[in-house]
Formats: structure tokens, sequence, C-alpha cells
């Protein structure tokens, strides 16, 4: 997509997205973002008055999908094992496509110490957790896994793991793509805590 098809804000958001990836939050400033964006610092501040409100969009930018990807999970007629895989691949596929957004997670720490961003924090890995507490009752009840790990224990393994996932990625050199090493994980995972 050319610059010219992105709004400003979004040109803002994507590159101050890039900085936090490269260079953590302390890196985010008006004037790394106006050396990344070519747009003065002067503009800047007619899009957004301080960094604290580009980090509410960076988070919104973060949980963007959540919401539609989960309505698309509860209206599928499979398995709730098949939509713990779907959950997966749908965000996979979504921070795949979009590297640098995925370092956001591991910033999540620190931006529930802002004030401005804690409660979207919240908020959001809240929804997400839900969620998939929600399907591994429903798995466990259904007994397509065994019982042996409770949901809470099973929603908290797997968003470690890809935690670790992500971590792992920024630290170390991978071939896969983050979706390929996640659902190989999830595929060995899963079958481990399937009833037998």
């Amino acid at each position: 997509m050319t610059e010219e098809f992105i709004s400003v804000q979004d040109r803002i958001i994507s590159a101050s997205i890039d900085i936090v990836s490269d260079a953590g939050l302390s890196s985010l400033n008006y004037k790394n973002i106006s050396l990344k964006t070519n747009i003065s610092e002067d503009m800047l501040y007619k899009y957004y008055l301080d960094t604290n409100e580009i980090l509410i969009d960076i988070v919104n930018t973060f949980f963007k999908f959540d919401n539609s990807i989960i309505r698309t999970i509860n209206s599928k007629d499979v398995s709730y094992i098949d939509k713990i895989a779907f959950y997966i691949d749908a965000f996979c596929s979504y921070y795949n496509s979009y590297y640098s957004l995925s370092s956001i997670m591991l910033q999540l720490e620190e931006l529930l110490h802002n004030t401005h961003t804690r409660e979207l924090v919240e908020s959001g890995y809240m929804n997400r957790r839900r969620c998939l507490l929600d399907l591994f009752e429903n798995a466990i009840e259904n007994h397509e896994i065994n019982n042996n790990y409770n949901a809470e224990q099973l929603t908290d393994q797997l968003l470690g793991f890809i935690r670790v996932c992500f971590l792992n990625r920024r630290v170390m050199i991978y071939k896969k793509s983050i979706k390929e090493d996640i659902m190989s994980y999830y595929k060995i995972w899963i079958n481990s805590l399937k009833v037998i």
C-alpha cells in the first residue's frame, strides 16, 4: 500500500509501533516519529497532543480485531479444540503480517503502568483471556480434552507460550513464521490433552 492511501494518523501509529518495536517505549517521542514519518513535529501536534494519545492508539491497534475474531469463533459450528486452533491461527495471522505489532505484547506490563493505557490494556487482555477460558471450559465439559488441568491453567499455559514465542522471535533467529511456530506447538500440546 502506498503512502498516499494511508491516513496521516495511520502513518504516525505505524511509525510509532515500529519505533517501539525497534527501541522500546522510552524511545517514543515526537523527534523520532518525525524522523520516521517525515512529518514535522509541529504537524504531529495537530494529530496528537502528546505521546500518551499515540500510545492509546497503539494499544487500540494491538487489540483491533479481537471482537470480530471472537464473534467468528462463536459462530463456528466445530469442536472447541478447533475453535481454539482458529483463535490461535487468526491472531497469529494478524501478528505475522505485522511483525512490529507483535512487540507490543512484550510491552503490556509497562503499558499497564501508564495511566492513559492501563484500562485499555486490562480490558483487551481480559477479553482475550475470557474467550480462551470459555473455550477451554467447554472443551473440558464436552470431553474433548482431559481435566488434568482446569480451564484457567490451560488458558495461562497457552497465553504464556504465545508470549514466550514472541520473545524468542525478538532475541533469536527463526526460519518459521510466528504462526507456524505457535501452531506447531499448539498441535503437539493439544494432542497431549485430548481424551483417549
